[in-house]
């Protein structure tokens, strides 16, 4: 999932609520129905890349599942982004969300933004998109695109490994009184972190690690047919890195 996109459409909403929110909207690309691939080839190995978005119309997802419906038929295993926690308790994905927030600065969720994943039943609260006339909802769980979760990979990382290698590199994410006693449903007000740390968790770990590692479960995966379920912006740098492992992978569309 592409947590910039979510925390770049937030601020969004805020700053233009004034202003034209359709041309707004429309920039973001969730106005878009028709769904595109990216076609990567390596000798026999083929792998289509569907670049997702956590926004968009209801007519989007329904394509994106006829496709994905269609080429399971044909062979391909989906591989799919998830950074769901992978925790033993409650407590502690508290304390996860809780440093989560702190490095990244706004609530979670942004429930007054976007709907529950998965509940494609709902729109959006927010203004501007209700005077789009569209039906603009949340991505939907991967059981809405069919997905076969008997042969199907979950090729990512979750989000508590991703803050325990963060905190690993670069110290202990240190929560203060504030950060406890605020809510995480809440309007977040805390000390923020240093903007370089929140930097090096967006780049280093939100985008690149987690592409680094799309790349070797691909490169390494036996299947000759792979169709990857992931976030948009994450497409060159899985890019990159799967040429880097091995220059015979092609880009053919």
């Amino acid at each position: 999932m592409q947590l910039r996109q979510i925390i770049f459409l937030f601020f969004a909403v805020i700053t233009f609520s004034g202003c034209d929110t359709s041309l707004l909207v429309q920039s973001t690309g969730v106005l878009r129905d028709a769904s595109r691939k990216f076609e990567l080839r390596n000798g026999a190995r083929s792998v289509l890349y569907i670049p997702m978005r956590h926004l968009g119309t209801r007519v989007y997802y329904d394509q994106i599942q006829h496709a994905v419906d269609s080429l399971q038929k044909a062979g391909y295993v989906v591989f799919y982004e998830s950074i769901a926690y992978q925790v033993d308790s409650a407590a502690e994905r508290d304390l996860y969300d809780r440093k989560f927030r702190k490095l990244t600065g706004n609530r979670l969720g942004l429930q007054q933004c976007i709907e529950t994943p998965g509940d494609t039943s709902r729109i959006l609260r927010a203004p501007m998109y209700r005077k789009l006339g569209q039906r603009i909802i949340s991505q939907p769980d991967y059981s809405f695109f069919l997905v076969n979760y008997e042969t199907a990979v979950k090729a990512d990382i979750p989000k508590n490994r991703l803050l325990d290698d963060f905190e690993y590199l670069y110290g202990e994410i240190k929560l203060e009184p504030c950060d406890y006693d605020t809510p995480l449903n809440e309007p977040y007000g805390c000390k923020p972190i240093k903007a370089s740390l929140k930097n090096r968790f967006d780049k280093e770990f939100v985008m690149r690690k987690r592409e680094e590692n799309l790349a070797s479960l691909v490169a390494d995966a036996p299947q000759q047919k792979i169709l990857i379920l992931f976030g948009t912006s994450h497409f060159k740098g899985f890019l990159r890195n799967l040429q880097a492992r091995d220059p015979r992978w092609i880009k053919i569309k």
